[in-house]
């Protein structure tokens, strides 16, 4: 009995053991497992090895244990989607996402806090729910410094979404007071499905005016800005004259970068601009722009002048007076204007005679680089010109032969401008031409060119300056694109420079001062 009572008792503590034992090791393999999914890998495709028959991964890093810092910059680029996806990946990256940085830029498009509704006129629509915008504002609206509008055709939610950030910041609810950045992009295209610049529709007028309310008490509630930008309203001239005034009234001391391209669809001189006294940047349209406050300008001493024409610019406007730009650059030697054309179709630029112009930049893909241009700039800015270029990749035949291209006006360009730092060229040239433009652009730094635009030839008569040696060397070095490149690196004074493929060129971003206007 005894001894019975002895195996009982054995057999008991034998699978209260194995009980034990397997519950240690099931929290062993739990442990791993958690230990395993705190690390975010990148996994590729397994692939077994062909002695071993094991599974290999390839280790990609600990993104999960990235420092707050570069997370936080990482996060502010994304949209809210994108952010509370990246918040489930791992607990580190869920307690980013609470961080002020990772809301520094707020997007506001279609479908930003909204809820789909049915209409039986239109199908579903996406309609603003107001409860997630009550509770987006309360928890992230002090953290916000960016404050983007993309164009949209909703305009009640754009009002509605106005009013609520106005109401905050009016009831003192800090919401909106670090708020330093404001874009506003108005689709002045919106009710038309063809491109025609005769049917365009502006912010104000008799069923946008409250829409234009809306915009100008949100802009009277934000004290902190330091840059604006207003894009395409199209407002009517007597919009137009009190639309900046709270900002002047709030933001006169703080504002320095200002942006205006289209403000009116027709010819009217803007004041407001001269009344922010630490401006730096001023970009606006040529037709907002006269003798007043270009004399206004010239007094607070502005730094960068962007004349900005787009699709939608009026093309007969006159440009500003010779006596009006020599009193301003006698005023304010230090001004530099920049203009640029940005249009899908053919546009001319509205020259500036007598103004201290350092860049003249096309983006377009259907305008050409010709010769009347380049010579254009040459008689009007050669003392001044820092930058000329064409950007987009190019939708025109181009020819290949010697005569029918601009080489030698390209050339000619480089010679008659000594403080030419920066080019942009994605017409054909052959590889002589960018032989010469390196030899001759003394103070070249940025050469960007197309290499599927680069004919490999020596197509160019000899010149009666031009030594045996020198000739030869062109002659030599034009026969292979390697040799192209080290010649040209060597005469930029560069370690490696390189002809960009379509990809890289349409990234062209020119750096004109700063990495302010793209």
């Amino acid at each position: 009995m005894i001894c019975q009572n002895r195996l009982l008792a054995l057999v008991e503590c034998m699978c209260t053991y194995r009980y034990l034992k397997c519950i240690y090791i099931n929290m062993l393999n739990m442990d791993l497992q958690n230990e395993e999914n705190n690390k975010i890998l990148i996994r590729h495709q397994k692939v077994k090895l062909p002695r071993t028959g094991r599974n290999s991964v390839k280790y990609k890093g600990d993104w999960n244990n990235l420092p707050d810092l570069l997370l936080e910059n990482i996060f502010s680029f994304l949209d809210i989607g994108a952010k509370h996806n990246a918040s489930k990946t791992c607990q580190l990256w869920y307690s980013t996402f609470h961080l002020p940085y990772s809301w520094h830029t707020f997007v506001f498009d279609d479908t930003t806090l909204t809820r789909r509704k049915f209409n039986y006129y239109s199908g579903w629509q996406y309609m603003l729910d107001h409860l997630r915008v009550q509770l987006c504002l309360q928890s992230i609206g002090r953290c916000i410094k960016v404050l983007v509008f993309k164009p949209i055709t909703n305009f009640y939610n754009l009002y509605e979404f106005m009013n609520m950030i106005s109401f905050y910041a009016e009831h003192g609810q800090g919401i909106g007071s670090r708020i330093s950045t404001l874009q506003y992009t108005f689709p002045c295209n919106m009710a038309t499905s063809r491109i025609d610049e005769s049917v365009l529709y502006g912010t104000g007028g008799l069923y946008l005016g409250k829409l234009l309310e809306a915009l100008k008490r949100l802009m009277g509630n934000l004290p902190s800005l330091e840059r604006l930008e207003l894009i395409d309203l199209m407002l009517d001239n007597e919009d137009a004259q009190t639309l900046l005034d709270q900002v002047c009234f709030y933001c006169c001391t703080t504002l320095k970068t200002l942006v205006l391209v289209n403000t009116t669809k027709y010819l009217c001189q803007l004041l407001h601009p001269g009344a922010f006294i630490n401006l730096q940047v001023l970009v606006i349209s040529p037709q907002n722009l006269g003798s007043d406050l270009l004399l206004m300008l010239s007094q607070i001493r502005l730094s960068h002048l962007h004349i900005l024409q787009n699709r939608y610019t009026p093309i007969d406007i006159e440009p500003m007076d010779s006596f009006d730009w020599k009193h301003c650059v006698k005023t304010n030697a230090t001004l530099k204007v920049h203009l640029r054309v940005e249009s899908t179709r053919e546009r001319q630029i509205l020259w500036q005679p007598s103004s201290p112009v350092s860049s003249i930049i096309y983006k377009s893909p259907n305008m050409r680089m010709t010769a009347d241009i380049l010579n254009k700039a040459i008689e009007l800015y050669s003392d001044r010109l820092l930058t000329f270029g064409y950007l987009e990749l190019p939708k025109f035949y181009q020819p290949s032969s010697f005569k029918e291209r601009i080489d030698t006006t390209l050339v000619n360009l480089i010679q008659v401008c000594p403080k030419l730092d920066t080019l942009m060229i994605r017409e054909k040239i052959s590889t002589c031409t960018l032989l010469l433009i390196s030899y001759y652009g003394h103070s070249l730094k940025f050469l960007h060119v197309r290499r599927n635009a680069v004919i490999l030839r020596c197509d160019w008569p000899r010149q009666n300056d031009w030594s045996n040696e020198f000739y030869q060397w062109l002659k030599k070095s034009s026969t292979s694109y390697e040799i192209v490149e080290e010649e040209i690196a060597l005469s930029l004074g560069l370690s490696k420079w390189t002809m960009l493929n379509d990809r890289d060129f349409k990234r062209i971003s020119p750096q004109l001062y700063s990495t302010y206007y793209k």
